[in-house]
């Protein structure tokens, strides 16, 4: 897993996998919520900030939000914020 937080974007991202194939080769989803129900705004501004990375098999590749700040736990976005390592993208 690998790990990392922009904080001059307020975007972080979590990738699953050992290695990425590429934007490619990837599918994004935006994450809409089906509630019919209202939403508190925090939990709504969350889900409109998720996008959500498949592989070319449908398998969970990775995860990326937006205003993460406002969206994940501060202990979270600190040990990302570490991460030096460039993402690790599978060789062509």
């Amino acid at each position: 897993m690998w790990t990392c937080y922009d904080a001059d974007l307020d975007m972080a991202y979590v990738l699953f996998a050992d290695e990425h194939p590429g934007e490619e080769a990837i599918k994004l989803v935006e994450v809409r919520p089906a509630q019919t129900a209202p939403l508190p705004s925090s939990i709504q501004a969350a889900l409109e900030g998720l996008i959500v990375e498949f592989d070319g098999e449908g398998r969970l590749l990775a995860l990326e939000v937006t205003g993460a700040s406002k969206a994940l736990p501060k202990a979270f976005l600190e040990m990302a914020a570490r991460e030096t390592r460039p993402k690790p993208l599978k060789p062509k």
